[in-house]
Formats: C-alpha cells, sequence, structure tokens
C-alpha cells in the first residue's frame, strides 16, 4: 500500500509471522507484537519499548494516534501514484497542494528564496488544525500561487520548488 505523510510516499507492507508482526517500509523491515484492546485500540511492543495506539481510516487517509502523537497519512491512489512517481524519478520539482481544503494561515517563503529539504514552506488550516506542509527537496521557490487569508481546494498548486539546474 503507497502512503504519503509531509509530501512524503512511503510503501508499506504488513507481514504476520506467527505470534509477531512486521511492516515494511520502503523494504526496510521492522518487527513488533500487538494485542488487540478495544476497537482500533492496540497495545504494541516494538523494540523493548510498549506503547498503545490507535488507528482509523476513511476512504482517503488513516489516522495514526501514538502515545499523543496525532499522524495523518494519505492513501495514494493508483492515479496519484503514477504521476507521482514520474514526478519522483525526475526529482527536479515538487508541486505543493494542500491535504484537504481550508484555509491558508501563512507562506512561509517567497519566489525565488532557496530552501533546502525539510523547510516549512506553508501552513494550512483545516478542521481547526495546522498543518505545516515542508519541501522534499532542496532548490529554488519557482511559483508561489498563494497568500494568507485565502481558502483553497485540494486540487490548487500553492507553491512550486525545483532543484537548480547546474551551470
Amino acid at each position: 500500500m503507497q502512503l504519503k505523510f509531509k509530501d512524503n510516499e512511503y510503501e508499506l507492507k504488513l507481514e504476520k509471522q506467527n505470534d509477531n508482526q512486521a511492516i515494511v517500509i520502503n523494504n526496510e523491515k521492522f518487527e513488533f507484537s500487538s494485542i488487540l484492546i478495544d476497537t482500533n485500540i492496540f497495545s504494541v511492543l516494538f523494540d523493548g519499548s510498549k506503547t498503545n495506539v490507535y488507528v482509523a481510516e476513511d476512504d482517503s487517509r488513516f489516522y495514526v494516534n501514538i502515545d499523543g502523537n496525532n499522524f495523518t497519512l494519505e492513501k495514494v491512489k493508483a492515479e496519484e501514484k503514477s504521476f507521482g512517481e514520474e514526478d519522483k524519478n525526475l526529482g527536479d520539482k515538487q508541486i505543493v497542494k494542500p491535504p484537504m481544503p481550508g484555509s491558508i494561515v501563512k507562506v512561509l517563503v517567497s519566489k525565488g528564496q532557496k530552501v533546502e529539504e525539510g523547510t516549512g514552506l506553508i501552513i494550512i488550516e483545516a478542521m481547526k488544525m495546522e498543518t505545516t506542509m515542508y519541501s522534499s527537496i532542496s532548490g529554488i521557490i519557482t511559483e508561489v500561487n498563494a497568500t494568507a487569508g485565502e481558502q483553497v481546494d485540494s486540487d490548487k498548486v500553492l507553491l512550486t520548488v525545483e532543484k537548480e539546474k547546474a551551470e
């Protein structure tokens, strides 16, 4: 299954081995054991540490809470995957779109600005939760199509980051 978190895509596969499970993330395997406590709530033992994990899903996302830390993982649809893979293979451009319709809280960068991978680009509010979108590549902001206070749909291109071309 393909999932997206903070503009990065991950290939996940769950494996069951006797009483233990393993999750394979981008070909890296993590073994753990778990017990179902209640609907969608698990007690997980990983690397000698025990924690409670809550998992819920809807048509487009998984919602995970691990010890009070919330994570939203977007399901990548087949048509998005093929487009995303092409873009990813080029590796020279990142197109930033909101994860869901919402309001722009703050644009953290400007056109022509150099950014490093992991730099915060824009803050979006949806359903009373703020989400910071981050750069997945180092490069230059070539397009800024959003302003603070603007209402946006999930298909709007907010920003574009392109790798610098060697001269």
